[in-house]
């Protein structure tokens, strides 16, 4: 992710998921981050961390 200033913004805590939720629910659920940016310092809350994590396909390593 990328700072407004052009800093990247490196994840500084991450969400745990409900201790309710069953195992197979915490690996479904989607984490929010907080993020800050290296140059400038700039806090994010509740960035998105788990999302779109069904659009990201695992590509073969074999020909």
């Amino acid at each position: 992710m990328i700072c407004t200033c052009g800093g990247v913004l490196s994840v500084t805590h991450i969400e745990e998921p409900p201790s309710n939720l069953k195992k197979h629910e915490k690996l479904l659920y989607d984490r929010v981050c907080d993020v800050e940016c290296l140059k400038c310092g700039k806090v994010l809350y509740s960035q998105p961390y788990d999302f779109g994590r069904k659009l990201n396909t695992v590509k073969s390593t074999k020909p």
